[in-house]
């Protein structure tokens, strides 16, 4: 246990065998508790730390033995974040900007997420072993709910076999997920696609794609998003006077078709 970090206002712990190493410049006012056997948590510098509006103190608790947390340098955070078990991970990565309740629970849950990545508000749930994987830069709007599996057993009245496992979730580099969305358990979805507010995935979403709905269906494909109105749109692969010809050709062989 690194004794100095330990001693510092904020941090409270308890238990033994923990490795501790929390930058000097982090404010740890929000809170974090840590207890059980051998823990692991590393916060880099420059990370600002609060807890989630409406959530509790501490920000962060870590409960169990073999947790491996680590905040990279220069997020900024606003968490309500449980990790209750055993051999958990809880990995954001640098210059993760988030607000965000996160639960992992039980065992070998692993959440990760990209450098650069945003939430505004998001819900992400691991209550099962398995692992949540969210790329670098990814935008993550308000009220966005990500989780690995039902959170409740349902069996087969039957053979009294379960009929709902878990499963893990993978959400590329550069996603987009609008408000409201749902990303539920098996998911994966491609760099660069565009999940529609309000939509449901529970399957496989292809890279540069944009979908929508519930459940979520391809709305249109080959496209690009930018976070900001000032970043320079992409080289269009093909000329404009190219694709307006391209759509002559198909609107009169659509014609041709209506006329048959």
């Amino acid at each position: 246990m690194a004794g100095a970090a330990t001693a510092r206002p904020g941090l409270s712990v308890s238990g033994e065998g923990h490795t501790i190493d929390i930058a000097s410049d982090v404010d740890l006012s929000a809170g974090i508790d840590i207890a059980g056997r051998g823990n692991t948590l590393v916060i880099g510098p420059g990370v600002s730390l609060s807890t989630a509006p409406g959530g509790r103190h501490p920000a962060l608790r870590i409960v169990g033995e073999g947790q491996h947390i680590r905040l990279g340098a220069g997020g900024r955070l606003s968490l309500q974040a449980s990790v209750e078990g055993t051999g958990a991970r809880l990995e954001l990565g640098e210059r993760v900007i988030a607000t965000a309740f996160i639960n992992l629970l039980g065992t070998h849950t692993d959440l990760t997420v990209g450098a650069g990545t945003t939430m505004v508000q998001a819900a992400i749930q691991l209550h099962e072993p398995g692992h949540i994987r969210i790329g670098r830069d990814c935008m993550i709007s308000s009220q966005v709910y990500i989780s690995l599996s039902d959170i409740h057993p349902i069996y087969d009245l039957a053979t009294g076999e379960r009929i709902n496992p878990a499963a893990s979730v993978e959400i590329g580099d550069h996603v987009w997920l609008g408000l409201r969305s749902m990303v539920m358990k098996g998911s994966r979805i491609g760099d660069g696609s565009v999940v529609a507010a309000g939509a449901l995935v529970s399957g496989e979403v292809e890279p540069a794609c944009i979908v929508g709905g519930t459940p979520a269906r391809v709305l249109r494909r080959g496209v690009v998003w930018r976070r900001d109105f000032d970043e320079a749109p992409p080289e269009p692969v093909i000329s404009p006077a190219a694709a307006t010809s391209r759509l002559d050709g198909l609107l009169a062989r659509l014609w041709r078709r209506a006329r048959r």
